[in-house]
């Protein structure tokens, strides 16, 4: 079975709280028993302080976000003492000290940010030439995945 992890926190690369541990945790565990699991989250800036090996993709998106598109690129790393693909949105969206704040106040562009990660998510897997059998959306900035795959990604065959 192939599994698609999409969540905005992912330890080691990015932290608030809980999520992350998970987003870690339950793809092991799901690797362990026998599923091709891979995960994407955003490039944050604290990805590089991680301290794992990140590597360029080649794969680059153009998509569009309201009016206008919007450039980003796919990363790639691993979780630590594991073979489970970690994948990393990459755009100037994620290049900010905090997650989705700075002094207590929420980033104004949260949704754009997010709407952007939520349809290069989705882009992922054709580019990759993977078929998702699960898709696992964690939390509020992964929402738009479960409307994504019942409208604008019906029929896609990497989503079939």
């Amino acid at each position: 079975m192939q599994v698609l992890f999409a969540s905005s926190e992912v330890a080691p690369f990015a932290k608030t709280g809980g999520l992350a541990d998970v987003s870690r945790d339950l793809p092991l565990a799901l690797s362990r028993l026998g599923s091709e699991v891979a995960i994407v989250m955003p490039a944050y800036r604290s990805v590089w302080q991680a301290g794992c090996d990140i590597q360029e993709t080649g794969i680059r998106f153009e998509l569009p976000i309201g009016s206008k598109i919007v450039k980003g690129s796919l990363l790639k790393s691993h979780l630590p003492q594991s073979q489970v693909p970690v994948y990393l949105v990459q755009q100037d969206y994620y290049d900010r000290s905090e997650l989705y704040q700075r002094d207590g106040e929420d980033y104004r562009d949260n949704c754009e940010r997010f709407v952007f990660f939520c349809r290069a998510v989705m882009e992922t897997p054709g580019q990759l030439g993977i078929n998702v059998d699960v898709l696992h959306a964690n939390d509020w900035q992964t929402g738009l995945l479960p409307a994504y795959l019942k409208t604008e990604f019906a029929g896609v065959p990497s989503w079939e």
